[in-house]
């Protein structure tokens, strides 16, 4: 590396740290999926619904960070309730409102079509974001197993960042049928099928943006406070709440900016 390119990592590093320099918001991608498969009551449906409607009252309308919303069902196929949206104190009302009205197919359960569809709604939006994520309420196992891990690994490749799951009831509350949903949350997150986990502790999911994760909800009723938590932990994983590098990420570059204004002295006086 030569001296002024070390300069500019060095100066850019404490830039970031401290807020200074101008730079685009980053646009972080929130993908919310509705199994309206027949399996799932229109009673349950509706009130998974309402639930998820509420809970996207916690995403932040301003800040240095953007947040675009898109909600889909799926059942035999995939329908969109709302389509990729940059949320905003204006039209979140509306985006609320919208969700109340997604739509329930019934029959099977094509998880795989569903997480290939709101992938291609993001990236047919102008690409996908600074952080895209996909969380898939489901109450059963998908059609194909195999086909959904591929549909997982082929959204991970093409820029996904991360996929998690509420399994919702006694049709996925088996070891098993959690287990294998966590494999297509590893392939979605990190491409590594064994690394997705279960959580169970409402109050310390995992990081959506590195960890695939399965939260097991007893039921339609219980779901409220998962998918509310949920939201909750990413907008704050994706600096929503602050619009700033969170410190434990920003130390470093401080450091290394630091020790490279240090080494950039030492050589002038040398020299």
């Amino acid at each position: 590396m030569n001296t002024k390119s070390a300069l500019k990592g060095a100066t850019t590093a404490v830039c970031i740290l401290f807020g200074a320099g101008a730079s685009s918001a980053a646009v972080i991608d929130l993908g919310f999926v509705l199994d309206g498969s027949g399996s799932v009551s229109s009673s349950d449906f509706s009130s998974a619904a309402s639930a998820l409607s509420a809970a996207l009252s916690q995403i932040p309308t301003s800040g240095e960070n953007q947040y675009r919303v898109a909600v889909t069902s799926y059942g035999y196929g995939s329908y969109t309730a709302v389509p990729p949206t940059i949320v905003t104190a204006a039209n979140i009302a509306s985006i609320q409102t919208q969700v109340l009205s997604a739509y329930k197919d019934n029959g099977g359960t094509d998880t795989a079509g569903a997480i290939t569809y709101i992938t291609n709604l993001f990236v047919n939006d102008g690409g996908l974001g600074a952080t895209s994520l996909i969380n898939i309420t489901t109450d059963g196992s998908p059609n194909s197993q195999s086909a959904t891990e591929a549909a997982a690994l082929a959204a991970h490749t093409s820029g996904i960042d991360g996929i998690s799951f509420e399994a919702v009831g006694s049709g996925v509350s088996s070891s098993s049928a959690q287990g294998y949903m966590a494999r297509i949350a590893g392939l979605g997150t990190s491409g590594d099928a064994d690394a997705g986990v279960i959580a169970t502790d409402l109050d310390n999911l995992p990081n959506a943006t590195t960890t695939g994760f399965v939260i097991p909800v007893a039921n339609f009723t219980a779901y409220g406070a998962a998918i509310e938590a949920k939201i909750g932990q990413v907008i704050d994983d994706t600096g929503g709440n602050t619009g700033v590098v969170p410190l434990p990420a920003a130390m470093p570059m401080l450091l290394a900016g630091l020790g490279a204004f240090g080494f950039l002295r030492r050589r002038g006086a040398a020299a």
